[in-house]
């Protein structure tokens, strides 16, 4: 399972407000996936479910994945 460190990475630094503190561990919390394991987990999903989701999920990023393409006339 991902986790998350609450440790400073740098401890010579100066302290940092509650906020910006409390941002970045949403955004580390984000990055680890620790969320989406949760929700996961959280109840059963069949596996026609499952399958049905992870279709839609590769067709999103396959879309992006064309307009960006798109946009940028052919360069990634």
């Amino acid at each position: 399972m991902p986790s998350v460190s609450l440790e400073p990475r740098n401890k010579s630094q100066k302290p940092i407000s509650f906020e910006v503190a409390m941002r970045k561990f949403k955004k580390a919390v984000e990055r680890s996936g620790v969320l989406q394991d949760y929700m996961a987990k959280d109840h059963f999903e069949k596996p026609a479910q499952k399958k049905r989701r992870k279709k839609k999920e590769a067709v999103s990023r396959n879309r992006h994945r064309v307009k960006q393409f798109d946009t940028t006339r052919g360069q990634l």
